[in-house]
């Protein structure tokens, strides 16, 4: 698009040429007033030196007049001038053309507007299913043929006893043993740290492929509140820890289900349901049904209970996205 086409150019030249329109008739016609007055002024006057010193005057503002009401024509000269001399077509005339056509320009500045503004929404569009597709990719990839593991019932403590085959990831010394602190931080036992491993490796597969890899998903997405603080760093990291966390990482040994993918403390749990039932007792462990019991927690989150590493874990779920995310993946596998 030229220069002549540009809404701001056409509007200041806009401007410009009815600012000449105005000097180029209102000047020329008080000056001609003020001609009138002279000469009359002429005719009373007896001095005849004075009256050759107004008609000098006179003859002065009317070719005043003429100059100023030729403006216009002289800058049409001047610019063809220009363009003969240079060899180069400013095609001024073409802009006072466009002039007339000002709306046409802005319909059509509104319209690139618009389609800029849908480009950017498509390839925001495209860039969300990009990244979900790369998760439910990742997902798929990851996901056991085996059946999900059953659960049952030993003391206090609901326990999973099968295992789920999941990604193996390729983890620096530092990052396992980062990711094995969180992990002990989060749970106080090994066995806790495995199945918070599970819930790390599961939460990246559904939801976090546009981190780029799993050891930045854990410390970005401010999930894990040792992470957020670097509460994790005091943590004296034990061989039993650091073996359970990369049994369930490097090896891709998970002790939990490939869809679970919560857990919450009891402070801040909200209630229990059992069949409609709400429960506020948090702490008694039979009050916990697997695949039962949904968890309501303080922040929105709704799940559905499905186990507990021991005794002294966080009580662990799956949401109904997860769910039907890996079920339904499961099933084109």
């Amino acid at each position: 698009m030229s220069i002549c086409s540009n809404i701001l150019f056409l509007r200041i030249l806009y401007l410009v040429q009815v600012s000449l329109q105005v000097i180029r008739f209102v000047i020329p016609i008080g000056l001609i007033i003020k001609i009138s007055i002279d000469m009359y002024k002429n005719m009373i006057i007896k001095d005849e030196s004075k009256r050759k010193e107004n008609a000098n005057i006179a003859i002065r503002r009317i070719v005043a007049s003429v100059i100023v009401f030729l403006v216009p024509t002289m800058v049409n000269l001047v610019m063809s001038l220009i363009e003969n001399t240079t060899g180069q077509t400013y095609d001024y005339k073409g802009c006072l053309s466009d002039i007339e056509n000002i709306n046409y320009y802005i319909e059509l500045s509104n319209k690139e507007e618009e389609l800029k503004e849908l480009e950017d929404k498509e390839k925001a569009l495209n860039e969300y299913e990009k990244c979900k597709q790369e998760a439910l990719e990742l997902v798929k990839n990851n996901l056991s043929r085996n059946k999900p593991p059953t659960s049952s019932s030993g003391g206090s403590t609901t326990t999973v006893s099968s295992t789920s085959i999941g990604k193996k990831y390729n983890l620096s010394n530092s990052e396992l043993s980062d990711i094995a602190k969180i992990c002990y931080k989060e749970q106080g036992t090994p066995t806790g740290a495995a199945w918070e491993a599970s819930l790390m490796a599961n939460r990246y597969e559904l939801y976090g492929a546009s981190y780029g890899s799993l050891y930045n998903y854990v410390m970005k997405c401010r999930w894990w509140a040792p992470a957020n603080s670097g509460s994790y760093k005091s943590v004296n990291l034990s061989d039993s820890v650091l073996n359970a966390v990369k049994q369930v990482l490097v090896n891709g040994q998970r002790p939990i289900s490939l869809y679970v993918d919560e857990h919450d403390w009891t402070g801040d749990l909200k209630k229990l349901s059992n069949n409609g039932k709400d429960i506020y007792n948090f702490n008694n462990k039979s009050n916990y049904k697997p695949n039962v019991t949904i968890i309501y927690n303080k922040y929105g989150a709704v799940y559905t209970y499905y186990g507990h590493a021991n005794d002294s874990s966080d009580p662990f779920g799956y949401t109904d996205n997860a769910k039907k995310i890996v079920s339904s993946l499961n099933s084109r596998s």
